[in-house]
């Protein structure tokens, strides 16, 4: 025969619900101990980043300015080079860059995540930027037998941070110069009675909306099979560079038939809150 329930007095209940909170308070604590000690490891996680991310650049810089001297020295030293120095020299060049670039990045992200993005505005002309960086392009252009063709209008003046706007030209045309298999790259810079806009246009693989939806994302690799992928943090910093100046950056894209970055920079000082990037 079935028993009837245990009868729970009014004190039973309240034992029980004194027990129940104390479980509950208990289990909160802990878990705000766990949230604490996962914050104190995101935050070592960014400063190990940002630091060996320096630590790396700065010791890639002298090497650069030697093989830039040496591929100059061996340029300018015409028919007693061998050629195959010369080849040799573009080659180091274009690898040190791009452990450059890399490096970069990689402090950039730390410095992003973790909130301590400081960019230092000042009147620039964009136009001798922006053709200077694209120069620094051509050997890698012609090593994969791309033609480089650069538009630039003269006297373009803006209020921007150096090194941001050279990060974001140098991650738009070495992706353009990556994907876009053996066809013509065009940069363009025009001027507005507001706006710089810079394109970077390539005729090669191309992105489906999908893909366009996602680039700018953190850690995305639209074409992830390709061996010089990356990181996939050039364009999510760079998105984030471009927003720091005031400005915005768009895609539009075809499958097969290329890709344009357009970045639109205001000509004048963005508003002071805009100088330094809190994450999202």
């Amino acid at each position: 025969m079935r028993q009837p329930p245990a009868y729970v007095g009014e004190g039973s209940l309240c034992d029980l619900s004194e027990q129940a909170a104390t479980e509950t308070a208990a289990e909160v604590a802990e878990l705000r101990r766990h949230v604490a000690e996962l914050g104190k490891a995101v935050r070592a996680r960014d400063d190990f980043i940002v630091i060996a991310a320096h630590e790396l650049r700065n010791s890639i810089t002298p090497i650069i300015a030697v093989s830039e001297l040496a591929l100059k020295t061996a340029r300018d030293a015409e028919g007693s080079c061998p050629p195959r120095v010369t080849a040799l020299l573009e080659r180091m060049q274009l690898s040190t860059q791009n452990f450059i670039q890399r490096s970069t990045q990689l402090l950039d992200f730390g410095r992003i995540e973790a909130g301590n993005l400081r960019l230092e505005l000042s009147s620039t002309d964009l136009s001798a930027l922006v053709l200077s960086v694209a120069r620094n392009y051509e050997v890698s252009a012609a090593r994969r037998r791309i033609r480089l063709d650069l538009d630039v209008q003269d006297g373009v003046i803006a209020v921007v941070d150096r090194l941001a706007v050279e990060q974001v030209v140098e991650n738009l045309l070495s992706n353009a110069l990556k994907f876009g298999v053996g066809q013509p790259v065009t940069l363009r810079l025009r001027s507005d009675d507001r706006l710089a806009r810079l394109n970077v246009q390539d005729r090669g693989v191309g992105m489906s909306p999908d893909q366009q939806a996602r680039i700018f994302g953190r850690f995305e690799q639209v074409v992830a099979q390709h061996r010089d992928s990356g990181f996939g943090v050039g364009l999510w910093v760079a998105e984030r560079l471009v927003a720091a100046m005031g400005g915005r950056i768009a895609v539009s894209s075809r499958l097969d038939e290329g890709s344009t970055f357009t970045v639109a920079l205001p000509l004048a000082r963005p508003e002071p809150d805009r100088m330094t990037h809190e994450p999202t």
